[in-house]
């Protein structure tokens, strides 16, 4: 079926990124983060006739890394990541250029390039449709964003957040006297795992596939006394 649609929508698409209803704007943007972030690409869809037009959004394709996921949203509603088609046709106003719809990777663990095709189309007449590529490129540069640092400890912030697999946070321990560990909790309270920080590592890697969705925290302990708390968000 998957082939049978994608030969029907070729057979009438429109080369480049213009079509006699509609164009989108490319401005040839790769579009930049690093391990970990959510990296949002706009695309820029604009109505070129008197008349509102409603568009249809499909994946055709996606060259991501195993640890990453990708997902659009349109207007601020996203769609689960094995979604490939907005479920509903998008209204465009006449004239108006719309930037409702996102594509969305969650960069994952390691660095590289990424790319996700999509086949835009006017619902109406899917002659006018156009084949647009969402470019990403992910650095090794986390931020490296210290939720804690002193002369015995440094611990950089969680990534990725929002998790949906594994969850890691680099540290490193100057000191091997101190006891480390990273305490996680739901937002009752309860502690749904602890890691130690052994002096000999420096990357601490959290299951959590096996968590609900929802918000938790986890907290950095010190020799028993929790010394800061930051918030986890896992997502399915």
């Amino acid at each position: 079926m998957k082939i049978f649609l994608s030969a029907f929508f070729a057979c009438f698409l429109i080369s480049g990124v213009w079509g006699q209803n509609f164009e989108v704007v490319d401005n040839n943007i790769t579009h930049k983060g690093s391990i970990g972030q959510q990296i949002k690409a706009p695309v820029k869809i604009r109505n070129l006739t008197d008349k509102p037009i409603q568009i249809v959004v499909r994946r055709l394709d996606k060259v991501i890394g195993t640890s990453q996921q990708n997902y659009f949203c349109w207007d601020g509603e996203c769609y689960d990541p094995s979604v490939d088609e907005l479920p509903l046709s998008k209204r465009v106003a006449p004239g108006e250029t719309s930037v409702k719809f996102e594509s969305v990777l969650e960069a994952g663990l390691v660095a590289g390039i990424s790319s996700v095709k999509y086949l835009i189309y006017d619902r109406d007449d899917p002659a006018y449709a156009v084949e647009y590529e969402v470019n990403y490129t992910v650095n090794e540069d986390r931020g490296k964003n210290a939720i804690f640092n002193s002369e015995d400890l440094r611990i950089n912030e969680v990534y990725p957040n929002p998790v949906r697999e594994y969850a890691v946070i680099d540290y490193n321990i100057h000191n091997e006297e101190i006891e480390a560990k990273i305490m996680l909790h739901n937002v009752l309270g309860s502690v749904v795992g602890e890691y130690e920080l052994s002096y000999l590592e420096t990357k601490l890697k959290i299951n959590t596939r096996e968590l609900n969705p929802g918000v938790y925290f986890y907290t950095l302990y010190l020799d028993n006394d929790g010394v800061i708390t930051k918030k986890l968000i896992v997502r399915k």
